[in-house]
């Protein structure tokens, strides 16, 4: 009997050397032979170039911060509450971008990889290192730009020299923001195989949010916290900036080399569930397909749990079949407490980015945030598109399971309305108290175009739609841009009101009788598609 070689560090440096290059050459194969000509190339950096030019346009103002004086500053409220709320929003991306990343993975791999690559004896670190380095560049220039719109919104503030801002500040500002995104991504990926972990980052991600958030708010109605945030501001130096980045880069190096050092051994279950979703969630994201991203998230929070079962309520059988909805959403009251929370969001987004207010993002905000509330409540309305076996089983017709299934979503919309127009009257963004009843007034009308985006037929890529000078246009792109023009006929009046920033009792009427009619105009036109 021969003894085996030692394994001995030359050994084992040899062998993931080997290994990575056996990697390199599985996916140099599997490049040569994926098709993809000159216009694939061209579409995506035309498509980055037109993102480019918006998003400098989009920025270009609250950047301009960094060029006012201090004087400036001091002789404006609106630069103070800018500061404060630009801050907390800011906070607030932050954390939403790694709840993004967490939901997402954040360690992921492409279907083929996932499906190929994982089960095969090459080394698991050499198979995901290309996506952790792909995750790592993400998270360093999310980080890198939420960093220096942290410093412009205090830029006003600073005590700067004549010569202007430093250029090492801003350097330091960009290497802080990107190394608490890389330390956040890394400690999302190291929590990624266990339940509790994720759970853990989950809560204390939503903490800060709630906070920073709370704080933006409340700075609109108690001068005492801006002036304290603003002196804080005034007394950061070039010693805070080294600390905070030099702090940041020290985070950012301990749990990627956790991370690193986890890779070896990454469970290879969790990863291919994560893959799958996360795939799932990408094609669904860029074809504007909600419903997808909806099953997405329900099939990921109800997949191995036990439901308690309860006796069919006593009610008309259009109303019984309508409880399944109530009786989900009062099973799952998560999604419920995100969105009472994201009623916020108007109000920071009216003065946050531009110190003036901002009539139109207010308004796309509270229709996208009513679409997304109202989207809750269509849970069984999107089965019966697909499946109405259960409804026709029960013997009860279509209009009447559309009509009793159109109560949670339009109560679900005018109360996150109401909700979001309060905090925006509470904080002195509008004035006076008609908002929050023209809000739950309006949620009927948006539930029209709720309940149609529920009902759209699923998305074929191969179907073509009208030609334009741009092209063939995809018809489920058509659907869904029509659902939304649905609900901004159905809120009109209440869009109408926010433009010209004054609310009556004639605007009242106007917004009731919108909403009677456009519900009822569509499910008249639902009734005689059926």
């Amino acid at each position: 009997m021969t003894a085996g070689p030692l394994a001995t560090p030359d050994n084992a440096n040899a062998a993931d050397d080997n290994a990575e290059a056996r990697v390199a050459a599985v996916r140099a194969f599997v490049g040569r032979h994926r098709r993809r000509n000159w216009v694939d190339w061209y579409v995506a950096g035309f498509a980055l170039l037109i993102v480019a030019i918006y998003g400098a346009n989009f920025l270009a103002t609250p950047l301009s911060r960094l060029s006012h004086p201090a004087s400036h500053a001091a002789a404006t409220q609106a630069a103070a509450n800018q500061a404060v709320a630009g801050a907390g929003l800011v906070i607030g991306v932050g954390i939403g971008l790694l709840l993004l990343a967490q939901a997402l993975g954040p360690l992921a791999l492409s279907p083929a990889d996932a499906s190929w690559l994982l089960l095969t004896p090459l080394r698991r670190r050499a198979v995901l290192r290309r996506s952790a380095l792909i995750v790592a560049l993400l998270a360093a220039a999310a980080g890198a730009l939420l960093g220096v719109l942290g410093l412009a919104m205090a830029g006003p503030y600073l005590r700067l020299a004549r010569s202007g801002l430093p250029g090492s500040w801003l350097f330091l500002s960009a290497v802080a923001g990107a190394g608490c995104c890389l330390a956040g991504v890394a400690a999302a990926a190291l929590a990624q195989p266990g339940g509790r972990g994720r759970t853990v980052i989950r809560a204390a991600c939503l903490t800060v949010a709630v906070v920073a958030v709370a704080g933006a708010l409340a700075g609109r109605r108690w001068s005492a916290l801006t002036l304290a945030v603003t002196a804080g501001f005034g007394a950061l130096s070039t010693p805070a900036f080294d600390a905070a980045a030099l702090t940041a880069l020290a985070l950012a190096a301990v749990t990627w080399l956790l991370l690193w050092r986890r890779l070896a051994s990454f469970p290879a279950s969790v990863l291919r569930a994560d893959s799958a979703r996360s795939g799932r969630a990408l094609l669904a994201a860029q074809f504007l397909n909600f419903s997808l991203l909806f099953w997405i998230a329900e099939d990921n929070h109800w997949r191995g749990r036990l439901i308690r079962s309860r006796a069919w309520p006593g009610l008309p059988p259009a109303l019984a079949l309508a409880w399944a909805d109530w009786r989900r959403l009062g099973r799952r009251l998560g999604p419920l407490a995100v969105l009472a929370g994201a009623a916020a969001l108007p109000a920071l987004l009216g003065t946050a980015l531009t110190g003036k207010l901002r009539p139109d993002l207010i308004a796309a905000a509270l229709i996208a945030g009513a679409l997304a509330a109202g989207a809750q409540g269509t849970t069984a309305t999107k089965r019966d598109q697909d499946d109405p076996a259960l409804r026709r089983l029960l013997g009860v017709e279509a209009r009447q399971a559309l009509l009793a299934r159109a109560v949670l979503p339009a109560l679900l919309s005018g109360c996150w309305l109401a909700l979001a127009l309060t905090v925006l009257s509470a904080t002195g963004t509008l004035s006076g108290w008609l908002w929050p009843l023209l809000g739950l007034i309006a949620g009927p009308g948006v539930t029209a175009g709720v309940l149609r985006l529920a009902r759209t037929a699923r998305i074929n890529p191969a179907d073509r739609g009208p030609d334009t000078p741009l092209g063939s246009t995809p018809p489920w792109l058509v659907s869904r841009a029509l659902s939304v023009i649905v609900a901004l006929i159905g809120a009109a009046p209440l869009l109408a009101g926010l433009l010209k920033g004054e609310a009556h009792a004639t605007l009242v009427i106007d917004q009731c009788a919108a909403s009677v009619i456009v519900l009822w105009i569509y499910l008249l036109a639902a009734r005689a598609n059926m």
